[in-house]
Protein backbone atom coordinates (compact mmCIF):
# COMPACT_ATOMS: atom_id res chain seq x y z
CA UNK A 1 0.00 0.00 0.00
CA UNK A 2 1.28 3.46 -0.90
CA UNK A 3 2.01 5.86 1.96
CA UNK A 4 -0.21 8.92 1.79
CA UNK A 5 1.57 12.21 1.26
CA UNK A 6 -0.02 15.54 1.98
CA UNK A 7 0.27 18.67 -0.10
CA UNK A 8 -0.20 22.02 1.64
CA UNK A 9 -1.46 24.57 -0.86
CA UNK A 10 -1.96 28.27 -0.17
CA UNK A 11 -5.61 29.28 -0.05
CA UNK A 12 -6.97 31.52 -2.80
CA UNK A 13 -10.37 32.90 -3.72
CA UNK A 14 -10.74 29.89 -6.06
CA UNK A 15 -11.01 27.68 -2.97
CA UNK A 16 -14.25 29.40 -1.87
CA UNK A 17 -16.55 26.40 -2.66
CA UNK A 18 -14.34 23.96 -0.74
CA UNK A 19 -13.86 26.34 2.19
CA UNK A 20 -17.59 26.99 2.30
CA UNK A 21 -18.15 23.22 2.60
CA UNK A 22 -16.00 23.22 5.75
CA UNK A 23 -16.73 26.60 7.34
CA UNK A 24 -20.50 26.16 6.96
CA UNK A 25 -20.58 22.57 8.27
CA UNK A 26 -22.15 22.78 11.75
CA UNK A 27 -20.80 19.42 12.89
CA UNK A 28 -17.21 20.39 12.03
CA UNK A 29 -17.29 24.01 13.13
CA UNK A 30 -19.34 24.10 16.32
CA UNK A 31 -16.96 21.90 18.33
CA UNK A 32 -13.77 23.81 17.65
CA UNK A 33 -14.83 27.27 16.54
CA UNK A 34 -18.27 27.53 18.07
CA UNK A 35 -19.83 29.02 14.92
CA UNK A 36 -20.43 28.55 11.24
CA UNK A 37 -19.67 31.17 8.60
CA UNK A 38 -21.92 32.98 6.17
CA UNK A 39 -20.76 33.33 2.55
CA UNK A 40 -19.55 36.88 3.31
CA UNK A 41 -17.63 35.64 6.37
CA UNK A 42 -15.98 32.90 4.28
CA UNK A 43 -14.79 35.62 1.88
CA UNK A 44 -13.48 37.71 4.81
CA UNK A 45 -11.73 34.62 6.19
CA UNK A 46 -9.97 34.03 2.85
CA UNK A 47 -8.79 37.67 2.87
CA UNK A 48 -7.51 37.31 6.44
CA UNK A 49 -5.56 34.18 5.46
CA UNK A 50 -4.01 36.04 2.50
CA UNK A 51 -2.91 38.84 4.83
CA UNK A 52 -1.33 36.31 7.19
CA UNK A 53 0.71 34.80 4.32
CA UNK A 54 2.06 38.29 3.65
CA UNK A 55 2.70 39.14 7.29
CA UNK A 56 4.03 35.81 8.65
CA UNK A 57 4.61 33.59 5.63
CA UNK A 58 2.17 30.99 6.93
CA UNK A 59 -1.46 30.47 7.91
CA UNK A 60 -4.08 27.91 6.96
CA UNK A 61 -3.53 25.82 3.84
CA UNK A 62 -5.75 23.54 1.79
CA UNK A 63 -4.61 19.98 2.52
CA UNK A 64 -4.66 17.58 -0.39
CA UNK A 65 -4.05 13.86 -0.14
CA UNK A 66 -1.88 12.12 -2.74
CA UNK A 67 -4.02 8.98 -2.48
CA UNK A 68 -7.44 10.63 -2.57
CA UNK A 69 -6.17 13.24 -5.07
CA UNK A 70 -8.43 16.00 -3.80
CA UNK A 71 -8.70 18.36 -0.83
CA UNK A 72 -9.50 16.64 2.46
CA UNK A 73 -9.42 19.61 4.83
CA UNK A 74 -7.58 22.70 5.98
CA UNK A 75 -4.56 22.89 8.26
CA UNK A 76 -1.88 25.36 9.13
CA UNK A 77 0.31 27.26 11.50
CA UNK A 78 -1.37 30.32 12.94
CA UNK A 79 -0.15 33.31 14.90
CA UNK A 80 -2.62 33.58 17.76
CA UNK A 81 -3.10 35.14 21.17
CA UNK A 82 -4.13 33.05 24.18
CA UNK A 83 -4.73 34.83 27.49
CA UNK A 84 -2.89 37.92 26.20
CA UNK A 85 0.22 35.91 25.21
CA UNK A 86 1.34 35.39 21.58
CA UNK A 87 1.73 31.83 20.29
CA UNK A 88 2.16 29.94 17.03
CA UNK A 89 -0.50 27.27 16.85
CA UNK A 90 -0.94 24.21 14.68
CA UNK A 91 -4.54 23.67 13.64
CA UNK A 92 -6.46 21.35 11.33
CA UNK A 93 -10.01 20.55 10.27
CA UNK A 94 -10.68 17.47 8.16
CA UNK A 95 -13.88 16.80 6.28
CA UNK A 96 -15.91 14.15 8.09
CA UNK A 97 -15.28 11.44 5.50
CA UNK A 98 -11.52 11.67 6.12
CA UNK A 99 -11.63 11.55 9.92
CA UNK A 100 -10.63 8.42 11.82
CA UNK A 101 -7.97 7.36 9.27
CA UNK A 102 -4.90 8.73 11.06
CA UNK A 103 -4.68 11.71 8.69
CA UNK A 104 -4.88 14.34 11.46
CA UNK A 105 -1.92 12.78 13.30
CA UNK A 106 0.20 12.76 10.13
CA UNK A 107 -0.87 16.29 9.14
CA UNK A 108 -0.07 17.61 12.63
CA UNK A 109 3.37 15.93 12.41
CA UNK A 110 4.04 17.64 9.07
CA UNK A 111 2.88 21.01 10.45
CA UNK A 112 5.25 20.67 13.41
CA UNK A 113 8.08 19.85 11.00
CA UNK A 114 7.25 22.91 8.89
CA UNK A 115 7.02 25.14 11.96
CA UNK A 116 10.47 24.13 13.17
CA UNK A 117 12.42 23.46 9.95
CA UNK A 118 10.89 25.96 7.51
CA UNK A 119 9.71 28.80 9.76
CA UNK A 120 12.28 28.33 12.57
CA UNK A 121 9.72 28.73 15.34
CA UNK A 122 10.93 28.05 18.89
CA UNK A 123 7.71 26.31 19.93
CA UNK A 124 4.19 25.49 18.79
CA UNK A 125 0.96 24.99 20.64
CA UNK A 126 -2.27 23.23 19.87
CA UNK A 127 -5.53 24.13 21.54
CA UNK A 128 -8.59 21.92 21.83
CA UNK A 129 -12.01 22.17 23.37
CA UNK A 130 -11.95 20.08 26.54
CA UNK A 131 -14.45 17.56 25.13
CA UNK A 132 -12.46 17.00 21.91
CA UNK A 133 -10.69 13.79 22.96
CA UNK A 134 -9.68 12.93 19.38
CA UNK A 135 -7.64 16.11 18.91
CA UNK A 136 -6.06 15.70 22.35
CA UNK A 137 -4.80 12.27 21.22
CA UNK A 138 -3.48 13.73 17.95
CA UNK A 139 -1.43 16.33 19.83
CA UNK A 140 -0.14 13.80 22.36
CA UNK A 141 0.88 11.34 19.61
CA UNK A 142 2.99 14.14 18.16
CA UNK A 143 4.91 14.71 21.39
CA UNK A 144 2.93 17.71 22.60
CA UNK A 145 2.37 18.02 26.36
CA UNK A 146 -0.46 19.67 28.26
CA UNK A 147 0.66 23.17 29.27
CA UNK A 148 -2.42 24.98 30.62
CA UNK A 149 -6.14 25.62 30.13
CA UNK A 150 -8.13 28.80 29.75
CA UNK A 151 -11.62 30.10 29.16
CA UNK A 152 -12.03 31.10 25.51
CA UNK A 153 -14.63 33.61 24.37
CA UNK A 154 -17.00 31.75 22.08
CA UNK A 155 -20.32 33.09 20.87
CA UNK A 156 -22.16 34.47 23.89
CA UNK A 157 -20.08 32.80 26.57
CA UNK A 158 -16.85 31.14 27.54
CA UNK A 159 -15.66 27.60 26.88
CA UNK A 160 -12.78 25.71 28.47
CA UNK A 161 -9.86 24.93 26.14
CA UNK A 162 -6.74 22.90 26.78
CA UNK A 163 -3.41 24.10 25.40
CA UNK A 164 -0.66 21.64 24.48
CA UNK A 165 2.90 22.74 23.73
CA UNK A 166 6.05 21.44 22.02
CA UNK A 167 9.42 23.17 21.98
CA UNK A 168 11.88 23.08 19.10
CA UNK A 169 14.92 21.38 20.60
CA UNK A 170 16.98 22.13 17.49
CA UNK A 171 16.75 25.74 17.69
Amino acid sequence: MTEDAFIFQKITINDFPFLKSILQDEELMLLGWGKTYTDAEVMEWIEKISQQYTEYGYSYFIVKSSIVDKPIGIAGILRTTIDSQPFDEIAYILKKEYQGRGYATKIARELIGLAFAEYHLSQVVGQVAIENSFSKKVLEKNGMSYAFNYQREQNDGKKKYLVYQLSNDCG
